[in-house]
């Protein structure tokens, strides 16, 4: 199985990469406009609204995915630009992932049984790939591997 997680891509289309490559596509809000009326085209894309974002999808959603529980948020209902604090104290060891974006800054760390991720804002040219019990970030062309 792979994933792409994406977030903050504000004018920047997630159109440009290939999409059909992953099994999944989870985008954590602040997308752009109108890459929004293709997402029917990819019926493994899962999506939570922005701050930026003026529709009526879902701020938070819960997903499993090959027996993962994972928490998807934009997360400014967290305050996560000033501290992680809040989205922690509600989601640690309830989730195997948290998976939440708004901060613009790529991060992955373990706390207890939680894996945190954010895959930073695309529009910069940050995302994720999870695949083999692995995460690469990506930044342009630099990768690094977390692997749990």
């Amino acid at each position: 199985m792979k994933i792409l997680i994406c977030s903050d891509s504000h004018n920047k289309s997630i159109l440009s990469l290939n999409l059909d490559e992953f099994s999944y596509i989870i985008h954590l809000g602040d997308i752009k406009a109108n890459d929004i009326d293709y997402f029917n085209l990819y019926p493994n894309l899962i999506y939570v609204r922005g701050n930026c974002d003026y529709n009526n999808h879902e701020l938070v959603k819960e997903v499993v995915l090959n027996d993962y529980k994972i928490f998807l948020t934009h997360s400014h209902l967290y305050n996560t630009k000033y501290s992680l604090d809040l989205l922690i104290s509600n989601t640690i060891n309830k989730y195997d992932f948290v998976l939440y974006g708004h901060t613009h800054r790529q991060q992955v760390f373990k706390l207890e049984n939680t894996i945190y991720l954010n895959p930073g804002a695309f529009k910069d040219g940050y995302y994720v790939v999870i695949e083999n019990n692995s995460i690469y970030l990506i930044n342009g062309n630099k990768k690094e591997v977390f692997n749990f």
